[in-house]
């Protein structure tokens, strides 16, 4: 007999969630998993009063980028917006107006298909094809080419 078939299912359980837990407990002792706190770095008082920049992975934000992280939500008002803000902020605000502008473009281009569907069928209503409207507009420039050959014949 296998060892599975004598085994029963309340221990097969026990030993499967036994697993996942040590799992999870390895998962958080990695140097590379993203819960991992990164160490801190070593900053005399002289070096912080001095204005260095702990974290390099901050810019300083551009008039746009000013109006971005507004639109977005980020901050109430311009004063708010600190001299260095860390360009995951930045990107976020970009990705978030990106966003914006797209269901914008969406709901237009949807409008604008509501619109056209609404005409078509006003025209179809009234008979009023794109044949006809072709067939006027050549009779029109007939009638003006006809009215100007009299015109320069008069002259003449």
């Amino acid at each position: 007999m296998s060892r599975l078939t004598s085994a029963t299912p309340r221990s097969l359980v026990s030993g499967i969630c036994a697993l996942r837990t040590n799992a999870r407990s390895t998962l958080h002792t990695r140097s590379y998993c993203q819960n991992a706190k990164p160490p801190k770095p070593n900053v005399t008082n002289n070096e912080a009063s001095a204005g260095y920049r702990l974290s390099l992975n901050v810019k300083r934000p551009t008039a746009f980028d000013k109006k971005m992280l507004l639109w977005a939500g980020r901050f109430k008002k311009q004063e708010d917006i600190p001299k260095f803000v860390p360009c995951e902020a930045i990107a976020a605000a970009k990705c978030n107006m990106r966003i914006k502008v797209c269901m914008g473009m969406i709901l237009v281009t949807v409008f604008g298909c509501i619109l056209m569907v609404r005409s078509g069928k006003k025209a179809h209503r009234e008979n009023d094809t794109l044949l006809q409207r072709n067939m006027q507009k050549k009779a029109k420039w007939k009638e003006e080419a006809a009215q100007d050959q009299s015109n320069s014949l008069k002259s003449h």
